[in-house]
């Protein structure tokens, strides 16, 4: 069996960073008098810069999500010097994909071009972008692939937009009892942004720069054990079941109740992220890895808010893995909070920040609150 190396990195982010007065002058301003929540929730998530793919005027749409990360990956390939035709496996990944069928990566390698070859989608939250890092790391260590793309991308502003919850908020007006967006899809508006991130894998180093050596790639969910946290496209019923939009009589009843809005149920994230997501995923890392700190140089966690970034490295702590503060590395407060596409955005910052040194180990951390799944990735820096 062959190694697997990340040979290249490269993001995406569209349009100028946007500061959190400017927000709803592109979003337009959902409900008035809900000004408060809004500063509590940037206050508690410390996101101080976002990119939205809009018309900073219009508040058009500028791109697609295949297109935000096809561009990722020219630039990807631009900077391995590499022609789209050297690729022969593309994986991507994504939250929410502009449309149910066909899956993300058919409708990149469109957007590409280049010759036939095998691609793959993959589907999830946040943790959609390291099952596409392990689909694309096996490829290459089994000789399935030689020249692996491994992306993910999100374009979530779209559906952040007042003109969105239209519908909902007019029905909901007429309700005495509930007139207002449900508070986790309205809270999700403060916290999701646009961008993309694509990694190049290759079964040996670059010969130029430092590469990475994917050393493993882990998921551990505990679905078995909590209800969803964060959905769309349904409603969830008192029993924690889902009922998706498929099963409603009448497709505007769907859209008028808001089941495609991004939901998140917040007291269940606040109550789970960190014991679950991080206290237990932790344990059961270092015991099926060994891994120890002295293996890790850098830690790359992806939290959606800085609200929970202490209390994570507690629980880190509490289960034998404490990682001082100076080896951590987020970019949450000048990039935001892109889903799936933030951990392959933050390694990218990581490798122009210079500060990275032959036998360095990043660890890459992604809780996603769909319904408590996190993924681990240990790489190994090598080369000159």
């Amino acid at each position: 069996m062959s190694d697997a190396f990340i040979t290249h990195t490269a993001s995406m982010l569209p349009g100028p960073p946007v500061g959190n007065d400017a927000m709803e002058a592109i979003l337009g301003v959902l409900e008035e008098g809900r000004g408060k929540l809004r500063q509590r929730v940037l206050n508690n998530n410390g996101i101080r810069a976002r990119h939205y793919a809009l018309d900073p005027v219009t508040g058009e749409p500028t791109h697609t999500l295949a297109q935000l990360q096809a561009e990722a990956i020219r630039t990807l390939l631009d900077r391995a010097g590499l022609d789209v035709e050297a690729i022969d496996l593309l994986v991507c990944g994504c939250s929410i994909p502009d449309v149910i069928a066909p899956g993300i990566a058919s409708l990149v390698h469109g957007e590409l071009g280049g010759r036939p070859i095998e691609v793959a989608s993959t589907a999830g939250i946040c943790g959609a972008s390291i099952a596409a890092l392990k689909y694309g790391s096996m490829a290459v260590r089994t000789g399935e692939s030689r020249c692996a793309v491994v992306g993910a991308a999100e374009r979530l502003s779209v559906q952040l937009r007042a003109r969105h919850f239209g519908a909902e908020l007019r029905a909901r007006r007429s309700d005495e009892d509930d007139p207002h967006v449900a508070l986790g899809a309205e809270f999700l508006r403060w916290m999701l942004s646009d961008g993309a991130g694509a990694v190049l894998i290759r079964d040996r180093p670059s010969e130029t720069g430092l590469s990475f050596k994917v050393e493993w790639v882990q998921s551990v969910s505990f679905a078995h054990d909590l209800p969803t946290c964060m959905y769309m496209g349904g409603e969830r019923l008192e029993d924690g079941s889902l009922r998706s939009w498929r099963d409603c009589d009448d497709l505007g009843d769907a859209v008028r109740q808001g089941y495609f809005n991004l939901q998140q149920d917040v007291r269940l994230l606040a109550e789970n992220i960190i014991p679950v997501s991080t206290g237990r995923t932790i344990a059961r890392i270092r015991e099926d890895r060994q891994l120890t700190p002295e293996m890790v140089d850098w830690v790359l966690p992806h939290f959606s808010s800085n609200l929970f970034r202490d209390r994570a490295f507690e629980a880190f702590a509490e289960a034998g893995f404490e990682v001082p503060d100076e080896r951590v590395r987020s970019n949450l407060v000048e990039r935001g909070n892109m889903g799936s596409a933030s951990i392959f955005v933050m390694l990218d910052d990581l490798v122009a920040s210079g500060e990275l040194e032959p036998g360095h180990g990043v660890l890459l951390v992604v809780p996603e609150s769909g319904r408590f799944n996190t993924g681990y990735a240990l790489l190994r820096a090598v080369g000159s």
